[in-house]
């Protein structure tokens, strides 16, 4: 690549403890090998996360003055639904270029934008412009501190799919939904790319975790919000248990609007599931292996393609997924699809006591969801997707960077301590969750204390 040719690049990195900083961290270890980026990231100091080749790392407040004296060729904005990103969100408007696109549904990012001065009138006045009157009256009950559940309805992803010059998604769902705003022209697919987890003995994990050999075991590892169904799985469970012994695993915060406690006293489980809270990945990774069966339901959907269940199929374990979205596009062999129906609630029964019972289908599945993600989803389907759409936008012939070795060891210890997690930050977090802005520990605080001042929000906020 000519070192005429430059490209800015704008994510959040760690210490933003979102899934995209995942993402690009491990994306840009690869490209920038061999293709030199200027990442913009928001005023923190970036923790290093790989050598960094031909990267370099500044805050975006330097864009604009850089971007004058060298106009950069091409301007990626990684896009997902969360305060981490807000900081590039008039960048990308104002300086269009390739938009990727983690969620179609931004609106609890802009809710985020409450906390500017002028970002309720802008707000309000977004909504109007898109979604008319109709639009205006939940605006308004937003900023009277009334979260309808019908946000999803309301993407306000609108303005950056118009603006934007080019887009990547991940999933043809995904897809569907951008040309449904702006036509037919500059919108891509590109797998979403995961580093291949180690596969962890199930006995070892349980004896980590100090649960029981023998017991049926199914996991959540994920944050429970009230659109991730976890009260239709407690009562699946609770139906299986008047067959045979099982318990649930939970790993994850949970909402404030979610009752968890209540639920599990009033449907008898209060010896039967485990609540971890937050926990740091090589937890999360344990859970997923002790378990026999994970879930991962979610409705409605924000129109992701979910790293996070990416790497639970990689475990090598049965998952259970809500029939719907980007989710209806993997493979029968590979999942099992929940109906959001009426029978919803029996086939999760169904599906737990079938894995529980047939031994050999459970694990054929497991085996098969992590081939599946090993064939479809590597960090090199995703690299030679970026390289293909970024060489069309610049007509270059760009080095192809070359594959890499995605296989990574895992020491694993007899008897494994869970790290203290800092009471402060799970606060925040937990607090951030009830607007559904969860997965950002060094924005979260800034964000909540911004609109509790602002008096946008009264201290116990009301869902509709």
């Amino acid at each position: 690549m000519p070192e005429a040719q430059r490209i800015a690049w704008f994510t959040p990195l760690r210490p933003v403890a979102s899934g995209i900083s995942q993402y690009n961290e491990e994306l840009l270890a690869i490209l920038g090998q061999h293709w030199p980026i200027d990442v913009f990231v928001d005023d923190y100091q970036p923790e290093p996360f790989h050598p960094f080749g031909k990267l370099r790392i500044f805050p975006a407040r330097r864009f604009k003055r850089l971007d004058a004296r060298d106009p950069y060729d091409l301007v990626v904005y990684q896009f997902g639904n969360s305060p981490a990103h807000l900081y590039m969100y008039e960048i990308a408007v104002r300086r269009p270029g390739l938009l990727v696109l983690h969620d179609t549904m931004l609106h609890h990012l802009m809710l985020a934008s409450l906390s500017r001065r002028g970002g309720a009138k802008r707000y309000r006045s977004m909504m109007g412009e898109h979604y008319g009157s109709e639009g205006l009256a939940v605006a308004d009950r937003v900023l009277q501190g009334r979260i309808p559940e019908a946000l999803f309805n309301y993407p306000l992803s609108e303005e950056l799919i118009e603006r934007s010059k080019y887009l990547i998604v991940h999933s043809e769902y995904a897809r569907a939904q951008v040309l449904a705003i702006r036509g037919e022209t500059g919108v891509s697919v590109v797998p979403m790319g995961i580093r291949l987890p180690p596969v962890i003995d199930r006995d070892d994990a349980r004896r980590a975790l100090d649960l029981p050999p023998d017991l049926f075991v199914v996991a959540s590892v994920t944050q429970i919000n009230p659109h991730k169904r976890i009260d239709v799985v407690l009562r699946s469970l609770q139906r299986l248990r008047r067959r045979r012994a099982a318990m649930l695993l939970i790993a994850g915060n949970a909402s404030p609007n979610v009752p968890l406690a209540r639920w599990i006293g009033l449907y008898g489980l209060t010896n039967a599931v485990e609540t971890l809270g937050y926990v740091d990945d090589l937890t999360a990774r344990l859970v997923a292996a002790a378990a026999d069966t994970v879930v991962n339901l979610r409705y409605p959907t924000a129109g992701e393609t979910s790293a996070s269940l990416l790497r639970l199929m990689a475990a090598g374990r049965p998952v259970l997924v809500s029939g719907t979205g980007s989710f209806q596009e993997l493979p029968d062999g590979v999942v099992a699809k929940v109906p959001l129906d009426v029978l919803e609630e029996a086939t999760i029964e169904a599906f737990l006591e079938t894995f529980a019972s047939q031994n050999d289908l459970a694990r054929q599945l497991g085996e098969n969801a992590r081939a599946f993600v090993e064939r479809e989803h590597s960090l090199n389907a995703m690299v030679a997707g970026y390289t293909r759409v970024i060489r069309d936008i610049l007509g270059l012939d760009l080095p192809v960077p070359p594959e890499v070795d995605a296989s990574e060891a895992l020491d694993l210890p007899r008897m494994y301590e869970p790290r203290a997690v800092d009471p402060t930050v799970e606060s925040a977090a937990r607090a951030m969750i009830e607007l559904g802005l969860a997965g950002n520990d060094v924005l979260t605080h800034d964000v909540a204390e911004s609109l509790a001042e602002l008096g946008v929000f009264p201290a116990k906020m009301k869902h509709e």
